[in-house]
């Protein structure tokens, strides 16, 4: 009986992490890549959330971390409540600016030799003095001006640093399997559940499995 009640269990706890607004983790940088922007390194960036590999991108152009730092975050949702517990959620229009930052992260993954002028243009969301060049001004503009009515972005988490000192690490963001994937997820493991079940049943009849092909 309790392996049968670990897979809804595990389900449940995935759908219960999903809809958490903030909570205690730990974020590692692994690695920075080859992207850089104006000298400094570019996102994506290859890390850690909690030991689980994740990739994401920086939001604080004037902080700094380094390839093997590990620090205290806040995993807050792109919301209004999470937006207000984030590094820049008091800036005027802060949940505009971090779901410009979340569509910017959506072409970067799509366009990803654009990576470095990308992440120029996420940095000018927060940091109006970030240096500029001509594509990170394309991208800036085009943030500014796309239609972001009904974009998902239940998908995004804003991982933030409870060291919010000025010489703190940098914000980051990253993105979560879409709401679907993770259904498909939770149907998978009650199929492997059911076909435990039937096992047993099979099992205690004396029944013998049938041979597969």
């Amino acid at each position: 009986m309790t392996r049968l009640l670990l897979v809804p269990c595990l389900f449940a706890l995935i759908l219960v992490g999903a809809a958490s607004s903030a909570r205690a983790d730990s974020v590692t940088l692994v690695s920075i890549g080859t992207n850089t922007f104006q000298g400094t390194s570019a996102g994506p960036y290859s890390g850690l959330l909690n030991s689980e590999p994740i990739s994401m991108i920086c939001l604080s152009f004037n902080r700094h971390v380094a390839v093997g730092q590990t620090w205290n975050v806040a995993v807050n949702l792109l919301d209004a409540s999470g937006v207000a517990n984030a590094l820049y959620g008091g800036q005027a229009d802060a949940l505009l600016k971090y779901q410009r930052a979340a569509w910017l992260y959506d072409q970067l993954t799509a366009a990803p030799n654009q990576a470095s002028a990308i992440q120029g243009a996420i940095w000018n969301i927060f940091h109006s003095r970030t240096p500029d060049t001509a594509a990170s001004i394309q991208w800036f503009s085009a943030a500014m001006n796309a239609n972001l009515t009904g974009y998902d972005f239940s998908r995004f988490r804003i991982l933030t640093p409870t060291d919010t000192s000025k010489h703190g690490p940098q914000e980051m963001m990253t993105a979560v399997p879409e709401p679907m994937t993770m259904l498909l997820l939770g149907s998978g493991l009650l199929g492997v559940a059911a076909k435990v079940r039937k096992h047993r049943r099979r099992n205690n009849a004396g029944v013998p499995e049938p041979t597969e092909v």
